[in-house]
């Protein structure tokens, strides 16, 4: 039995460690009772709902509610508060066949039970580490689950001697059953009416809809049936985790939908979330909010529950649930044709660093075409590559970039080839420890090349400085092993900075070493400064009145630093959910802007005077980004929202202009793409999360996209454009593609 069960209450827990001896004994125990979860009775049921009759329990002790067949209205009325593009056109869709859905989400001591493993965040061994001693976890949803363990999780519990036996076949809900069986017979943003506050489930209550009042935000998940339940009896539809759906998805299905059990698109890679989650704010908790992320996708706000279909014959599951879930496929790397143009990654500006030549996510471009071929851009060459979110440098010709391997042991590599040809000249490895690091694909930094030499530093915190041309080492630091970096929760991810004869780094030593700069010849340590803990976004260096200052944004502070010395100048007290300070700082206009995926957006004004530095406007619920640094021109800001894609708004006021609703980014909890300016016009050169590389335009009066090739599989990681050519990476392979030009 797994190492979790031995944490569960015995009482409450009998009925699932007699199953899970069961399986592995053949046997099949009677079913019986779970224990009540804390609840409230539903007000205003609608006549739809179900009796304690139409509940039974399986042989894992979960109960399974009785949904009938029946028609509902999907989506949204257009003039509906909050309504988004993608919940329209409102139709009438009929749930053909009854079916059951699991009262509750699944839970922590369900799966572990059927899976033998835990994957949760908010458990013991981790986010609940200094939580409440009466907290039982086994009873919290299970999270961090990815797609493919949904479905197998429902399979395997489909396979359990006593549910083969009963007839019971286990599957996702669709996207259709699950908002029929959200709503209940209602007709209202919610189930409970067209208001929700936080007493009513559990989001983040500083964030109601409707005519609630503001509540407060427990920042986690909380045990499943804490709230009141819909009238069918099912639990938590709005907030906590959002759920799985079978679905694939697509913005504008519900254009094509079939009035009759919809099945979802035939094709695409996204599938289907909703329901809202414990950090959400309410109006996307609604019963039409329509979400999506890859099948793969982990994340401490997913989870799912199950439908259950009797299958009184024996003769093999319906075949909406009998779909056989695909996995990954290695990418297809096809011979490129000929480039027209040879790759020639020195005849223009070069990309030596983190965002490019200045540190701005600006580049002096050729003149590249409006109109590219119809069949795409191929690669002029591929090279295979590990893992890794750390971008890609390119300097004299060379192209820098890490990796880690996993075999025969877990190892970080700074590896560098030829511009032009992409043959390997030199690899420099050293072993990595990835146990603490969640997310623990690569490395996350960008090298960083000046002067003939190339800085790296690690996920774990290996600072290393190699020649750029033959990897020889110069000198390097274990920062986490001799000087007591902290390594936060996704991995030391700053790059390092360059300024004058020191390498800055952000990487939270041990005491004061929040930022710390080493000599760039010896490796000596110069200086360190602040008692922060180390966050993810790269320091950037300003011109404040013809002096240079180190600007800095950790998990709890924006903070202004002298960098020949490490002498603090100024600092805004800010503390950011989680620590996720990631996206860069922008400078512009006197104005520091700094925005995170929980917290949102704060904009800080600098005076004339070193320490004088004020918050003039903040935004915490239409600007939040994740790892896309803004972009800044013509008084006005750009950035990557996580609920509507690319924004524009006024960088000294905070006013929004406009949104695309995710028209540049795939919707999802995790929407990036990497976002530069061309020359001094307002084209911006793109490559998303989906690997399209997009040429746009961006302006007050909206965005206007011009053309997008795939050229890469999917991807977090920041590409180099250098002359003629993009250079872009993904867990497998590196590419060089040379970009068309007029």
């Amino acid at each position: 039995m797994c190492q979790m069960l031995t944490r569960i209450r015995l009482e409450n827990w009998l009925p699932v460690v007699a199953w899970a001896v069961s399986i592995v004994m053949g046997c099949s125990p009677q079913p019986s009772t779970s224990v009540d979860r804390q609840s409230a009775p539903s007000s205003g049921a609608s006549p739809v709902q179900a009796a304690e009759s139409d509940v039974i329990t399986n042989s894992l002790g979960m109960q399974l509610v009785s949904i009938p067949a029946g028609a509902f209205e999907m989506g949204s009325p257009a003039d509906a508060p909050g309504i988004l593009a993608d919940e329209l056109p409102r139709h009438t869709v009929r749930i053909t066949r009854p079916f059951r859905m699991g009262r509750y989400e699944v839970t922590q001591g369900e799966f572990a039970a059927v899976m033998q493993t835990n994957p949760s965040s908010f458990q013991r061994t981790r986010l609940l580490k200094s939580a409440d001693e009466s907290i039982d976890a086994t009873w919290l949803p299970v999270d961090g689950i990815t797609w493919y363990q949904a479905v197998d999780f429902c399979r395997k519990l489909s396979e359990a001697p006593a549910e083969n036996e009963a007839g019971r076949f286990y599957r996702l809900p669709t996207e259709a059953e699950w908002e029929y069986a959200c709503r209940a017979g209602t007709t209202s943003g919610f189930h409970f009416g067209g208001s929700l506050s936080s007493t009513q489930a559990n989001f983040n209550g500083a964030y109601p809809f409707g005519d609630a009042e503001p509540g407060p935000f427990l920042n986690r998940t909380q045990i499943v049936g804490s709230y009141a339940p819909n009238a069918f009896g099912l639990y938590d539809m709005h907030g906590n985790l959002f759920e799985w759906c079978a679905d694939r998805f697509d913005r504008n299905y519900y254009h094509v939908s079939p009035a009759e059990d919809p099945p979802g698109p035939e094709t695409g890679r996204y599938r289907v979330i909703r329901g809202g989650d414990w950090y959400s704010d309410a109006r996307d908790c609604r019963s039409a909010f329509r979400y999506s992320d890859v099948p793969e996708g982990t994340f401490y706000a997913l989870g799912f529950r199950v439908v259950c279909e009797q299958n009184t014959q024996n003769s093999g599951a319906p075949s909406i649930a009998s779909r056989e879930p695909e996995r990954p496929q290695s990418p297809e790397h096809p011979a490129p044709s000929p480039p027209s143009n040879p790759p020639n990654p020195t005849r223009g500006e070069e990309w030596p660093r983190w965002r490019g030549p200045r540190g701005d996510g600006t580049w002096n471009a050729p003149r590249i075409a409006a109109t590219w071929p119809a069949a795409g851009l191929s690669p002029a060459w591929t090279r295979e590559l590990g893992g890794g979110y750390g971008g890609v440098s390119v300097s004299a010709g060379r192209v820098y970039v890490m990796d880690r391997q996993r075999e025969p042991e877990s190892v970080e590599r700074v590896l560098c080839f030829d511009g032009e040809t992409g043959e390997p000249l030199w690899s420099h490895q050293y072993p990595a420890d990835y146990q603490p690091v969640s997310y623990d694909s690569g490395p996350r930094s960008t090298p960083t090349v000046y002067e003939e030499r190339v800085y790296t530093l690690g996920t774990v915190g290996h600072l290393y400085c190699l020649d750029a041309v033959t990897g020889e080492i110069q000198w390097s630091r274990d920062l986490a092993k001799d000087h007591n970096a902290r390594v936060p929760l996704w991995g030391l991810s700053a790059s390092p900075l360059i300024h004058e004869q020191l390498v800055i780094v952000h990487a939270g030593l041990e005491p004061d070493g929040c930022y710390a700069a080493f000599d760039l010849a010896t490796g000596e340590e110069r200086w360190r400064c602040l008692s922060d803990g180390a966050g993810y976004a790269t320091p950037i260096l300003i011109d404040r009145g013809g002096t240079t200052e180190l600007v800095g944004w950790t998990p709890t502070h924006v903070r202004g630093i002298e960098p020949s010395t490490g002498t603090s100048r100024w600092s805004i007290p800010l503390a950011v959910n989680y620590g996720s300070a990631i996206a860069d700082p922008i400078y512009q206009e006197w104005m520091v802007l700094v925005s995170s995926y929980y917290d949102g957006t704060t904009a800080i004004r600098l005076g004339d005077a070193r320490d004088e530095a004020e918050v003039v406007w903040d935004d915490r619920r239409n600007l939040r980004a994740l790892m896309a640094q803004p972009l800044y021109r013509d008084g006005h800001a750009y950035l990557i929202d996580k609920r509507h894609g690319l924004t524009c708004f006024e960088l000294q006021t905070g006013k929004k202009l406009w949104d695309d609703q995710n028209q540049l980014t795939p919707k999802g909890r995790n929407p990036q793409a990497t976002l530069v300016w061309l020359n001094d016009e307002d084209r911006a050169i793109v490559l998303n999360s989906d690997g399209d590389l997009i040429l746009s335009r961006f302006n007050a009066q909206g965005p206007a996209e011009t053309v997008r090739a795939s050229i890469i599989d999917q991807t977090w990681a920041h590409p180099a454009y250098a002359g003629n050519c993009v250079y872009a990476r993904s867990d497998t392979r590196l590419v060089c593609v040379v970009l068309p030009e007029e």
